[in-house]
């Protein structure tokens, strides 16, 4: 996440010619406290994004665009990472559980697991 950060603001940069650091704003974005909220900050921000990169110029504004919501999206992003994280945990939790025939943390483990999963595998 850093690189593409880093690689944007080099675009950015180079695109605008006359911008320098200094003028460079900086967000908070939205906060994002949920897996559903992270999706739907993608939801919202991922087509506006491909419009723009769609377009046959980015121009400073629409770079200033891409730039704001970036932080929102970044935002949502470190939420969905943190909850594919802990369906790992749980995931390796199983897994050791039934190694060792744990049968009680095998079934607690799996439910975890099994209810974190669903998220990633269930149709809506």
């Amino acid at each position: 996440m850093k690189l593409f950060t880093s690689s944007f603001f080099v675009l950015a940069i180079s695109l605008s010619g006359s911008l320098n650091a200094s003028e460079i704003r900086h967000y908070k974005g939205q906060d994002v406290n949920t897996v559903e909220e992270a999706i739907a900050v993608l939801q919202e921000y991922n087509p506006k994004l491909q419009a723009l990169l769609e377009s046959d110029e980015l121009k400073p504004q629409d770079m200033g665009k891409i730039h704001e919501m970036t932080y929102s999206m970044e935002n949502a992003l470190k939420i969905l990472e943190g909850s594919l994280k802990i369906t790992q945990r749980n995931l390796e939790e199983l897994h050791l559980s039934s190694e060792r025939m744990e049968t009680e943390k095998a079934k607690i483990y799996g439910k975890l697991y099994l209810d974190d999963a669903a998220f990633y595998t269930d149709k809506k």
